[in-house]
Parts: structure tokens; sequence; C-alpha cells
């Protein structure tokens, strides 16, 4: 500011000075020329030390802005970067329950399928053995009701053998009517 003003003191001295009749020059007070020089001298240097010290915050304040810059920039590289490993993990980690829920339900529906199957295959065997156990009481029972009827037989008169037989074949019949049809007659029926 004051160099500003020093130059236009300078000015003013210049437009003020004297013209000199027949050269066309001017005439200028000498001592107010050297002092408003000793002036500038002075003051230039005051004034590239003030406009030193600005660049200098200048640089300054961009090198700050420009630390800040790559502070912000290399914070947000590694929170992205945070983000998409973050991203990534959720991702495998969801992918990788889904695989397990899905090989549970597998294994769930084989266990079910094979427990089944066992299941019918034993109820298969228990009425097999079933079935052969009461067809061989079956034969039993009818060997034991033949010899019971040849014991009464033995021990009932002539006489009285064709109302006991006819009794027999009743209780046959009832026994037969009563009992489930297995497409099996029991042995020894028909004597």
């Amino acid at each position: 500011m004051e160099l500003m003003y020093l130059i236009d003191k300078l000015e003013d001295l210049a437009a003020g000075a004297k013209k000199m009749p027949i050269t066309g020059r001017t005439m200028v007070d000498r001592e107010r020329l050297v002092e408003l020089v000793e002036q500038l001298r002075f003051a230039v240097p005051k004034n590239i030390q003030e406009a030193t010290e600005v660049i200098e915050h200048r640089s300054q304040l961009i090198s700050q802005t420009a630390n800040e810059v790559r502070r912000l920039r290399a914070t947000a590289e590694r929170e992205s970067r945070m983000l998409v490993e973050e991203s990534t993990t959720v991702a495998a980690s969801k992918e990788r329950g889904e695989e397990i829920i899905r090989e549970a339900e597998e294994r769930a529906k084989q266990i079910l399928a094979r427990t089944e199957t066992e299941a019918k295959q034993r109820r298969r065997g228990a009425n097999a053995y079933t079935r052969e156990t009461l067809l061989e009481l079956e034969t039993k029972v009818a060997e034991v009701l033949e010899t019971i009827r040849k014991g009464i037989a033995s021990v009932t008169p002539p006489e009285e053998r064709a109302a006991a037989a006819a009794a027999a074949a009743q209780m046959e019949a009832a026994l037969a009517s009563a009992a489930p049809s297995n497409g099996n007659a029991p042995a020894g029926a028909a004597s």
C-alpha cells in the first residue's frame, strides 16, 4: 500500500514540474525527488517482505490443503476397501450359510427317506413273521383239533358219531365264518 502511495507522489511531482521554455524539458525539485526515491527504496523491501509473507502463507495453505486432501483420500480409500472386504465377507458368509442350510435340508430328506424305507422293511418283516407264526399256530391248532376229534370219535359210541360229526361241522363253519379270509383253509377241516 505504501509503495503505491509513493508512486502516486512521484507522479504528482512529475506532473507539477515546471516546463522550461525553449528546451521543452521540465524542472523537478531535486530534494523532493531524492526524498521520494529514498522512501521508495525503503518501501520496496517492506512491500516485497509483505508479498513474500503472503506467498509463504498461500504456500502453507496450499500445502496444508494438499495434505488434508491426501489424508482424506487415503481414509476414503481405506474405508472403501474395508466396505468392499466387509461386503465380500458378508456375501460369502451369507452364501456359505445358505449352502449349509441346503446341505442340512438334503441330509434331513435323506435320513427321512432312509428311515421310512427301514420302517417299511421292518413292518413287512414283522408282518411276514406274524403271518408265518399264525400259519404255524393255525396248523398246530388244526392238528390239535383233529387229535381232539379223533379222541372224541374213539370214545363216542357209533350211534352218536353222526350227531357229533354234524356238531363239529357246525362249529367249524362258525369258526370259518368268524375268521378273516386269508386263502388258507385250516388243516384237517375236511375230515
